[in-house]
């Protein structure tokens, strides 16, 4: 009876010293960073550009901490922030610096510093972004590269007046009718007209583009229809050729300048001597040796894409494998993408492009301000706060918080039944249709000494190992005093 006694006191004491060793690791002085909380204050970044870099710095311990982080591209130091005193009990704060983006990829690195207290948990006070690729905007218009239909002029209009692609600031044919814009100020036609007289011919091919003419009636052959020809008409005199290249205006694909051979590479009715765009692939030939690919070939690599459609959809024309994948740009469901991410990194992009889509709204008045603040009740359970200004009352909040489950208000409690990392989303609406979507992230780590599901099987082996060891030494005393 007195064994079994001694033996159930060591097990329970057992128990309770390893629950206790691990409440006690429970830091006082944690500051810490994530990849998932730095982000821009633009949606898109392009070359050259000023965008200010935000981080939630993170208190994890007990005890309210302050500190400072340093942020870097690459190698390089970007700049140190303010530094910031954080709310202890899972609460943030964020800091930021200004930076001009690159050009080319890069990732951006956050480490923390100057904690005071000092920290005692060194491996969340550095955090490293996955990679990033600026757009270029070469004109300085606004309008990203692969999207502008005037790379080299600033037209941030984008007017297009013939919709052939091409914007009108470095359109030679704005309307597209087969005469130059130069050619029609000079003979008073109208330059975004394809039609001017509109007699159902286009400009370039009317014989009389002021007058309405459709049957194009010309007697004397002259390349002047009769509607505005001046002249005897009776008179059969030899056809007109303004270019001197032996073929009659009448049939000439380019009448002002002399093409005998009457080349038509792209078929399109324009002899290539004064298109613009020889193949008809959206590029003028002027701009494809500028970019190296072949103005006589719609489809430069031979990807089954043509090159207008290439620099539009931003791929290479010029490298039949953008992404260098295995499969051609034409075969290719993502030409820019050699591969996906999957798990934590899904996540993670998941939320960039919440960021993204949350810098949109940001000018309405009914949400500025408005922000999402996470306290960590203890190793599974959290609570979800809204902050901001005075409308944030005014609001109805809907919040989806990654396992299914559904809740409102502007406060909620929540337990997470499994270990891993949940994507919350919070919808903020203000009643006339207009909604805010913010997107947060919480980790729930399996080896946590507050885990009942770790520390009650590793409590009850420790107090076993401790029973077993205690038996066969009572068993090993009990032989001795036989002796």
């Amino acid at each position: 009876m007195k064994k079994n006694f001694i033996i159930g006191s060591i097990l329970v004491l057992s128990i309770l010293i390893f629950v206790f060793n691990a409440k006690a690791q429970i830091l006082e002085y944690d500051l810490g960073i994530s990849a998932g909380d730095i982000f821009f204050s633009k949606s898109v970044l392009i070359s050259g550009q000023t965008v200010r870099i935000y981080a939630a710095v993170r208190n994890h311990g007990t005890r309210d901490v302050t500190g400072s982080a340093l942020f870097y591209a690459g190698p390089n130091l970007i700049g140190e922030s303010q530094i910031v005193s954080v709310r202890a009990g899972g609460y943030s704060d964020e800091v930021f610096v200004d930076w001009v983006v690159p050009e080319g990829s890069f990732n951006i690195r956050v480490d923390i510093k100057g904690q005071f207290p000092k920290d005692e948990n060194s491996a969340n006070d550095s955090a490293l972004t996955a990679l990033f690729y600026p757009e270029k905007d070469a004109d300085g218009d606004g309008i990203i590269d692969k999207n502008d239909n005037c790379i080299n002029v600033s037209n941030p209009d984008q007017g297009d007046v013939d919709g052939d692609g091409i914007g009108d600031v470095c359109d030679a044919d704005d309307d597209n009718d087969g005469l130059p814009d130069s050619d029609e100020t000079n003979i008073g036609t109208n330059p975004v007209d394809p039609d001017s007289d509109d007699d159902g011919i286009l400009d370039g091919q009317d014989n009389c583009p002021l007058t309405a003419n459709p049957n194009q009636t010309d007697r004397d052959r002259d390349g002047k229809g009769d509607a505005c020809d001046s002249t005897d008409n009776n008179v059969i005199s030899p056809p007109a050729d303004r270019d001197s290249d032996g073929i009659p205006d009448s049939r000439d694909n380019c009448k002002t300048i002399a093409n005998a051979s009457q080349t038509d590479t792209d078929q399109d009715g324009l002899g290539d001597v004064c298109d613009g765009d020889d193949d008809n692939d959206g590029i003028k030939d002027a701009e494809e040796n500028q970019r190296g690919t072949n103005p006589m070939v719609a489809d430069s690599d031979s990807d089954g894409i043509s090159d207008g459609e290439e620099v539009n959809s931003g791929t290479d024309p010029k490298n039949s494998d953008t992404d260098r994948d295995g499969t051609v740009d034409g075969d290719d469901g993502a030409p820019l993408n050699q591969d996906t991410t999957s798990g934590e990194n899904s996540i993670a992009s998941v939320a960039e492009n919440e960021l993204a889509e949350q810098e949109e709204l940001l000018e309405d008045k009914n949400f500025k301000n408005i922000f999402v603040e996470v306290a960590r009740i203890n190793w599974n359970t959290f609570i979800f706060k809204i902050k901001g200004g005075s409308e944030v009352s005014n609001l109805n909040y809907v919040w989806d918080l990654g396992d299914g489950t559904k809740a409102t208000g502007s406060e909620v409690k929540h337990s997470y039944k499994k270990s891993g990392t949940y994507l919350v989303f919070l919808e903020a609406r203000d009643g006339a249709g207009e909604t805010k979507r913010i997107a947060t992230t919480v980790r729930v780590d399996f080896f946590n000494p507050q885990n009942p599901y770790l520390s009650l099987p590793l409590g009850l082996f420790f107090g076993l190992t401790v029973l077993w060891g205690t038996r066969k030494w009572l068993k090993r005393k009990e032989k001795l005093n036989e002796i």
